[in-house]
């Protein structure tokens, strides 16, 4: 198992143990795009989702319901592929 796996189970577990650097890194490893937007605010996109993902971060994490709604989406796209 790589370190990508281990985070991304540790991740699907806890998704609050985890700090945004780790996050963008997962939402990265997983085929999102960032895409640049105002202020603290944090936008990613991916070609499967209709949505968009949107985390405002603060003294560098996010609330915990961001957290919760990339584990969501991460979840989703594991089950497409």
């Amino acid at each position: 198992m790589t370190g990508k796996e281990k985070l991304l189970n540790k991740f699907f577990a806890y998704p609050q143990s985890l700090k945004y650097r780790e996050i963008e890194f997962l939402l990265l490893e997983n085929g999102f795009q960032k895409i640049e937007a105002k202020g603290s605010h944090k936008k990613f996109k991916h070609n499967l989702l209709s949505k968009d993902l949107i985390i405002p971060i603060h003294n560098n994490d996010c609330k915990i319901f961001y957290k919760k709604y990339a584990k969501k989406l991460l979840k989703s796209l594991c089950n497409l592929k």
